[in-house]
């Protein structure tokens, strides 16, 4: 089975060139000051306008006004942005009305998942990502139980993240009769916070895709 990869949390230039040698699908940038994987626009913007047009640009975005996303999003020429905060439906709407895909994180745990709280979303973005929930809002490297979503009621498509590490090698058998879209990988790829792995993201990315 061939899944869609992004590899996300990325901020040096170099690394940023290098990973983009390995062609994954999506490639993510962090834009929250909370986060020790923050990107500085002044630091990468060379790097993503070299970056191939195969590769989408994700910007992740927590809590962030609408006018701080476009500008980035503009500046950067991001193809997707991923809210990771407590955004409105609305948000989604507009950016969508302007020309970018846009991905809304659901963090899951260990309790079944409320699934009626994103029914609002469900027409204002263009795939759900389920993460393990966290006050960090993502990259703690922890994964939830992926059985919870066996029970996942919608046909909006979604990708799975939290702690997801090189040894994911075989997929839950149940993903395959669902909207399953691939798999975004961060922390566990890691040599430093934001400086990837390179062999390990290539064997990975090698893994799933060919």
């Amino acid at each position: 089975m061939s899944l869609l990869i992004k590899v996300c949390g990325l901020k040096n230039p170099e690394n940023i060139a290098e990973i983009a040698g390995l062609y994954p699908d999506y490639m993510g940038f962090i834009f929250f000051e909370g986060s020790k994987r923050k990107a500085e626009i002044r630091m990468i913007k060379n790097s993503l306008d070299n970056i191939p047009n195969s590769i989408k640009k994700v910007g992740v975005f927590v809590n962030e006004s609408e006018p701080e996303i476009l500008r980035i999003a503009t500046e950067l020429s991001l193809d997707c942005i991923q809210l990771h905060g407590n955004e409105s439906p609305q948000l989604g709407n507009t950016l969508k009305n302007s020309k970018l895909e846009v991905w809304k994180v659901f963090g899951l745990r260990s309790l079944a998942p409320n699934w009626n709280l994103m029914k609002d979303w469900i027409s204002s973005c263009d795939a759900f990502l389920f993460d393990t929930s966290s006050a960090q809002h993502g990259g703690t490297g922890q994964k939830f139980d992926h059985q919870l979503l066996k029970t996942y009621p919608f046909e909006k498509p979604f990708w799975l993240s939290g702690g997801i590490g090189p040894d994911f090698l075989t997929l839950p058998k149940f993903l395959t009769g669902l909207p399953f879209l691939g798999l975004d990988i961060n922390s566990k790829f890691e040599i430093e916070p934001g400086f990837k792995d390179l062999l390990v993201v290539k064997e990975f990315i090698k893994h799933w895709k060919y």
